[in-house]
């Protein structure tokens, strides 16, 4: 029997944040990004088809968050460079 899908992202969540924060050197961000994968996967538990493990589905979702907030980032960047 597995457990619930909330008890098994909640045991992900560490693995997770550690991932997200290497990823973008900035725990609030990583925060907010392994928040939105996991939010996305308890919105929508029937986009997991189980044709991998649920670690690398979230894992997944969660490298196009980063990718999102990188390139939100350096828009901000360039708009405050151009001001200056």
């Amino acid at each position: 029997m597995t457990a619930p899908l909330d008890l098994q992202l909640a045991a992900l969540r560490p693995a997770l944040l550690r991932f997200a924060t290497l990823q973008l050197r900035n725990e609030s961000m990583a925060e907010d990004v392994v928040q939105d994968a996991l939010m996305a996967v308890l919105e929508k538990p029937e986009r997991f088809a189980g044709q991998s493990s649920l670690r690398t589905y979230v894992t997944g979702i969660m490298k196009y968050k980063i990718i999102d907030v990188l390139r939100a980032s350096k828009r901000t960047r360039q708009i405050e460079t151009a001001d200056d």
